[in-house]
């Protein structure tokens, strides 16, 4: 019967999680040389998160740089800012179908003040405008917006014109 108590203790013990590794960011970069490295890893990290069942034991994601005996940073700082930043970023591109850096960074500031320095943070707007035109999704949400502006446009020149001010409308002037 111990045997039985220990395999269960052992299977609750058990993750499953992924390790991605990044290999396109040289050591001595600050930040990545290229937004499209980075998205790529970002993508297949949400991915994973996704297909993963929805137990809270499956989702664990680990995202390394170079090796495991040099990891995305040794003290816990360094360029794990921008992955965290680009996370809350997305997620808050996904909800509200707008992105505030500043705010993502300055929640984040909150608990670690050291993460995201200004050229993490300079970095971080390029990576969010690349995330956005790489997602036709969002654009489909802008077409709508812009489509509810030009209606909303188009209904107020005609509550203008059915007003009774007095306007004239001409081809060569308006008054």
């Amino acid at each position: 019967m111990a045997n039985g108590s220990n395999q269960q203790q052992l299977e609750a013990e058990v993750r499953i999680c992924c390790v991605i590794q990044i290999r396109m960011w040289p050591i001595e970069n600050k930040v990545p040389l290229s937004t499209s490295g980075l998205i790529d890893i970002i993508k297949m990290a949400r991915s994973w998160r996704k297909r993963a069942p929805e137990r809270p034991e499956t989702k664990p994601t680990i995202v390394m740089s170079h090796s495991f005996e040099n990891h995305i940073s040794s003290n816990g700082v360094n360029r794990c800012g921008i992955y965290i930043a680009a996370n809350v970023c997305i997620d808050q591109m996904d909800m509200d179908h707008e992105v505030d850096v500043f705010h993502a960074v300055k929640l984040i500031r909150m608990n670690r003040p050291q993460l995201v320095d200004r050229d993490e943070y300079k970095y971080l707007y390029d990576l969010m405008l690349h995330w956005y035109m790489t997602n036709p999704d969002y654009r489909i949400f802008d077409q709508k917006e812009e489509s509810r502006e030009l209606i909303s446009q188009n209904n107020s020149f005609r509550n203008l014109i059915r007003s009774n001010n007095p306007i004239s409308l001409d081809a060569n002037h308006i008054t």
